[in-house]
């Protein structure tokens, strides 16, 4: 058998209710654990603000997981005083005893488990399959997916909140300029995400609201500070006047621009190329812009999927890139690609203002959008497919997403709850 991790032993810790197993206290004492506390994943104590009763007497502090109890020793927990509170220390094999600085003994449990739960622990450690633990998620009950996938859903949204409170804080706390560096980001998915945020932060908020009735002034400063007339050469009208017109922002902001090599095209369709991104993108800040009239009445799906649909200017028409025509036909903005900025912008966007300011009106609509929006369709998902996890919305498309994408591919077992119950063979399947 692999040596044992504790890791796998602060899983065990969390989950004492599991059949099989067992704490025992190496002095013969009666333990029982009321509150394995909080797992602390910082420096100090494993577990804090644990409850456990020794015999008669009720015990709150924290509690210290280690494979040998001389781990204590070799990890300098005796001269680290933070240690000091620690009610209990469980180990696997009591080795040696602990004292505390002033001589009293730590009081020490040994932690017993059935060794098939480690075989399948190592197993899906060592596994080769797309998912670890892929050949039991037929089995697993759909209402213990749906739990699961609505915390993953939360997590997903709070990260992306933290992203944003950066993101809010860049732009001194204006949240017209944070929706507004949301919505270029997400007009790079995506594989442009990168230099859409690089091109938001070099466009003063303040000069687009300015220049807002004007199409080609807005698509002169984006381009140009996307760097793409540098490498654009003035072979028609529009593409000249784009330069000039450029050349009178740069005497106050500057010609600093995206480098040319960030943009990616190859392997793209023309629909999705960044320069006819950027010029849809230019349309949506004239028709849409200050950005929270788009949102601050809550529309309904329809009516948003309504606003965004906008169109290119007239020379997109029939080009998909400077200087090389294709056939003729309107831009606009595909459903596909408004169901991905709603997905990945205004969703996320009005569950961290909801948060922000106390308002769960807002929360909640960002998880309806999210509930009525069909689920994404790419590689990842018709894996999930297959493995008999399909997708009804949104919702759900984006929980497994970042499943995948956090837990799985990390091979974070011990966190995910489909990993748990492999390991606990069934516990929780139909």
């Amino acid at each position: 058998m692999r040596k044992i991790n504790e890791e796998f032993l602060h899983f065990l810790w969390k989950n004492q209710q599991l059949t099989g197993v067992v704490l025992t206290a190496a002095s013969g004492r009666n333990i029982r654990v009321l509150d394995p506390g909080q797992h602390n994943l910082d420096a100090g104590p494993d577990f804090f603000n644990a409850k456990v009763g020794i015999d008669d007497t009720l015990w709150a502090g924290n509690v210290e997981l280690h494979i040998n109890a001389s781990d204590w020793i070799r990890h300098g927990h005796s001269a680290d005083r933070a240690y000091d509170s620690v009610i209990l220390h469980v180990v696997c094999f009591n080795d040696c005893e602990i004292r505390r600085p002033d001589g009293q003994v730590v009081p020490t449990a040994m932690l017993r488990f059935p060794t098939l739960m480690w075989d399948r622990y190592t197993a899906m450690m060592n596994s080769d399959n797309w998912i670890a633990c892929q050949h039991l998620l037929p089995e697993i009950a759909p209402l213990y997916v749906a739990q699961w996938t609505s915390s993953l859903m939360v997590e997903k949204l709070r990260e992306r909140a933290t992203r944003m409170q950066h993101s809010l804080e860049a732009v001194n706390g204006h949240w017209d300029a944070m929706l507004s560096t949301v919505l270029f980001r997400s007009f790079g998915l995506p594989v442009n995400t990168t230099p859409f945020e690089m091109l938001a932060l070099l466009v003063p908020y303040p000069v687009m609201l300015r220049n807002k009735d004007n199409l080609f002034a807005l698509e002169a400063l984006l381009f140009g500070k996307s760097g793409m007339l540098h490498t654009a050469l003035p072979e028609d009208k529009y593409v000249e006047g784009l330069h000039l017109e450029y050349n009178r922002f740069t005497a106050k902001l500057g010609d600093q621009s995206v480098p040319a090599h960030a943009w990616k095209f190859m392997r793209m369709r023309p629909s999705s190329f960044p320069s006819l991104r950027i010029a849809q993108l230019s349309s949506v800040i004239r028709e849409l812009y200050p950005p929270h009239q788009l949102v601050e009445s809550r529309p309904s799906l329809q009516e948003l999927q309504k606003r965004f649909r906008i169109r290119a200017g007239d020379y997109w028409n029939n080009h998909f890139m400077f200087g090389k025509v294709s056939g003729n036909k309107p831009k606009y903005l595909g459903r596909q690609f408004i169901h991905a900025l709603i997905i990945n912008g205004i969703a996320p966007y009005m569950f961290f203002f909801g948060k922000t300011n106390g308002n769960q009106a807002c929360c909640d609509y960002a998880i309806h959008l999210l509930e009525e929006l069909p689920p994404e369709h790419n590689a990842i998902l018709k894996k999930w497919s297959k493995f008999g996890l399909d997708c009804t919305n949104a919702f759900d498309s984006q929980a497994l997403l970042f499943l995948y994408k956090n837990y799985c591919r990390e091979k974070r077992c011990l966190e995910c709850q489909f990993g748990n119950n492999a390991i606990l063979d069934g516990k929780t399947t139909k």
